[in-house]
């Protein structure tokens, strides 16, 4: 399943929560030091979906240098935990969503991210049971599709 597929339905109006919901999907990705092309890539979707319009690199470039800039002095958990509340209640399942299948897209599970999702479930204050749904979701809808049988002569 595409990265499509969690993302939310439309662009987010508020710009404020916009790029908290941005931000956080930035510092998941940002976890374990490194950036995927795969993580790349679904972040500039999700920029697109949220912004309602298409990016430039430009403009993307200046949000991760924004984004980095943030953290300067401080961590990702941290970050996280200053961000997350500022989401509307509306909006938490979905950036729990993208921030989860941002960590996976790359299929390089990290510590670090896995950490990072959990400081983002508590930031989020959502509840256990749909946290654990959600999360079911999109490792299932994430994970490669089976093997298909070798014929056999």
């Amino acid at each position: 399943m595409p990265i499509q597929a969690f993302l939310p339905v439309g662009p987010v109006a508020a710009v404020e929560h916009a790029d908290a919901l941005l931000e956080l999907a930035f510092l998941v990705t940002a976890a374990d030091g490194r950036l995927a092309a795969e993580e790349a890539a679904a972040f500039r979707d999700l920029m697109g979906r949220v912004r309602g319009k298409a990016v430039t690199d430009d403009e993307v470039g200046a949000l991760y240098a924004r984004f980095t800039a943030q953290l300067e002095g401080s961590t990702c958990a941290d970050r996280v935990k200053a961000v997350a509340p500022k989401l509307p209640p509306e909006l938490r399942e979905s950036a729990f969503r993208v921030a989860l299948a941002l960590a996976l897209i790359d299929r390089d599970a990290s510590p670090h991210e896995d950490e990072l999702v959990d400081v983002l479930f508590h930031a989020l204050s959502l509840d256990l049971d749909r946290a654990e749904a959600l999360a079911k979701e999109v490792r299932v809808a994430l994970s490669p599709p089976p093997a298909s049988a070798a014929p056999t002569a």
